[in-house]
């Protein structure tokens, strides 16, 4: 839900270029405001893991879904891409004139996944919303959406790897919303070769550079 736009001036464009560079030196190094585009050859592993038990939340910090997470091992010598899936059916409902939301994330190998609209803010993302009140306890709907990242392994073993789904709710008002989510489909997929090229909304690409800061034993490519 962010609405910042960079104009295409040389300066700005230049200070969005210094804080994408900054940004991957910190300790969150995956997180970027721009466009990243990935790229990776042939899959070579799925895995699903789904669950039929409803649950509720009104936590209003992350906390992990039970039911909706999964071990997979990237192979020695080898960057893949990432791809998570994930899809349920959902209900926010919370008080009248609050425009409260529920939120969701992805986490791999403990980074959430592009694009980091929870990491990175002031995005976030709504999974579901309380539509300023105006959802009841009746009103169900089937929401999804996917995050990506490139693991790389230059080790002789197999790299462990977890993906984590993880829930919450905003609270504007005196109560928060319940979050209920039932159905829900988490899907995992590997394929090889994976890169990532990164522009920032200024049109410049930042890939070259990014890829130099991470260094040779990164586990992202």
């Amino acid at each position: 839900m962010s609405t910042s736009i960079f104009p295409h001036r040389p300066r700005l464009a230049a200070v969005a270029l210094a804080g994408a560079l900054a940004a991957l030196c910190g300790p969150a190094a995956q997180a970027f405001d721009g466009i990243e585009t990935f790229t990776s050859g042939t899959p070579f592993f799925k895995r699903v893991v789904t669950n039929t038990n409803p649950q509720t939340t009104s936590n209003t910090a992350f906390a992990d879904l039970p039911g909706a997470s999964t071990t997979i091992f990237v192979p020695p010598l080898t960057t893949a891409l990432v791809a998570v899936g994930f899809d349920a059916e959902t209900r926010c409902n919370g008080e009248n004139g609050t425009q409260d939301w529920c939120e969701a994330r992805i986490l791999i190998n403990g980074d959430e996944g592009s694009p980091q609209a929870s990491t990175h803010g002031p995005d976030t993302f709504a999974l579901d919303s309380t539509n300023a009140g105006g959802d009841g306890t009746g009103s169900w709907e089937s929401h999804g959406f996917s995050r990506h990242r490139c693991i790389r392994n230059p080790g002789s073993a197999p790299l462990t790897v977890r993906v984590q789904v993880q829930w919450k709710v905003t609270n504007f008002g005196t109560t928060p919303p319940e979050f209920w989510l039932d159905d829900s489909t988490l899907a995992v997929q590997l394929s090889r070769d994976c890169t990532v090229t990164q522009t920032t909304p200024g049109g410049i690409d930042t890939a070259p550079a990014a890829r130099a800061l991470r260094g040779p034993q990164s586990t992202q490519e």
